[in-house]
């Protein structure tokens, strides 16, 4: 491992897998060790997201391993910027640092993004949205699953799967469930198959089940893993490539290719992944957001704000994708990210057929309807199918419907 800090206080050592390593030494180093570790478990509990995730803690060597946020910022943000962070930190998130600096600001280059670090001395407010505070966060996901044919053509080319991390993300589960994300990650995929009826059929088929194979075992829990955005981003890749290699070996599938929109879901955090048109949508408190943007020109110009939501809809290129798994392609880049779960949350993961019958005000609204009603994800996703087959229906249909649920009470 590489030292990038050894000071008086503690040594920092980042793994050659990125994970940063900090152990702490000198006066009040237990105090320390225990404060810091207590503070990056409330703030993730409290879903902030410009701070190290805390990915161990070892109470023995007073060792804590964290995600990592990039190199140091010091010279490249201004204080006035700094203040602004750590202000943000005490107004959203009821943390004070106690060495509010440019010193401790780095910049993280995937996510965009500033993020504070070092809280051996912080101190934890009130949490100013009145979340009860604990330990440890929790959360429990209910979800429902349903593809339905399209009218245009016979048989379905769009595939979905969902499995858990437990033995190694091996064992599938219901697509319609519910189960606690604190010990182990979910998986949600979609996936829209193309080049003719067998081959695209292929494709999506594989595209679901084997994207499996290429995530590590540890990205299950998150532990070891110091950056999952990177980890699923290469597993998207290599399933191209699988998909690749599969269609090139056999005729009658050469060129076959699918979209795959993929959520990891674990504990305080979902990961998502997304190749070609099919959608990432998030609800919370009444606002829908499309996480996802579409691999198409007509995609690229909606997110220009170019084109607005009727227009990208109506144009006749809407379906040219510029990147798909397989399909001739000869490389993709997925676009790859995470945001945090709150209780409450709905998420949509789907095929262009459920965009093909319904606008987002539409979405909104079977989401709004569940919430004020109380509804299952069952009961929302069968909902969202009928409507948009109803409305569209020449394309095959699918999506899953997850929702963050409150945790059961252990008696």
């Amino acid at each position: 491992m590489k030292i990038a800090k050894d000071g008086i206080r503690s040594i920092v050592k980042v793994g050659y897998d990125g994970r940063v390593h900090k152990t702490f030494r000198g006066t009040g180093r237990e105090e320390r060790f225990t404060n810091e570790v207590k503070v990056l478990k409330a703030l993730e509990a409290r879903g902030c997201e410009i701070v190290p995730r805390l990915l161990d803690s070892d109470p023995e060597t007073l060792t804590i391993v964290t995600t990592n946020c990039g190199a140091p910022a010091e010279s490249s943000i201004s204080e006035e910027r700094a203040a602004e962070l750590f202000r943000l930190l005490e107004e959203e998130y009821g943390v004070v640092h106690d060495d509010p600096f440019p010193r401790n600001i780095t910049y993280n280059s995937r996510m965009g993004q500033f993020c504070i670090i070092d809280f051996e001395l912080a101190q934890i407010l009130e949490d100013p949205k009145h979340r009860a505070d604990a330990d440890e966060a929790h959360r429990r996901l209910q979800w429902c699953g349903l593809t339905r044919d399209g009218r245009r053509k016979p048989g379905n080319q769009d595939a979905l799967s969902v499995f858990s991390s437990a033995m190694g993300w091996a064992d599938s589960a219901s697509l319609c469930g519910e189960q606690s994300i604190d010990g182990n990650g979910l998986i949600f995929a979609v996936s829209d198959g193309m080049g003719g009826p067998a081959a695209g059929e292929v494709a999506s088929s594989l595209v679901v089940r084997e994207l499996r194979r290429f995530l590590p075992a540890m990205m299950g829990d998150f532990h070891g893993a110091a950056d999952p955005e990177g980890l699923l981003e290469a597993a998207v890749k290599s399933l191209h490539d699988y998909v690749t290699r599969v269609g090139n070996r056999d005729p009658k599938l050469t060129g076959m290719g699918a979209t795959v929109v993929c959520g990891l879901f674990y504990r305080t955090r979902v990961t998502f992944a997304h190749v070609g048109d099919s959608r990432f949508y998030h609800y919370r408190k009444g606002e829908l957001k499309q996480l996802t943007f579409d691999h198409t020109y007509v995609g690229s110009q909606f997110r220009a704000g170019k084109l607005n939501e009727r227009e990208a809809r109506l144009h006749p290129r809407k379906n040219v994708l510029q990147q798909a798994i397989g399909g001739g392609c000869q490389f993709v880049r997925p676009q790859v990210a995470s945001v945090s779960i709150e209780e409450g949350d709905w998420f949509l993961i789907c095929s262009d057929g459920v965009v093909e019958g319904l606008w987002n005000k539409n979405i909104s609204e079977c989401f709004e309807d569940g919430d004020r009603d109380g509804e299952s994800a069952e009961v929302v996703a069968n909902r969202l199918l009928d409507w948009a087959t109803r409305e569209g229906g020449s394309d095959d249909t699918t999506l899953f419907v997850v929702h963050a649920v409150r945790p059961e009470v252990q008696e």
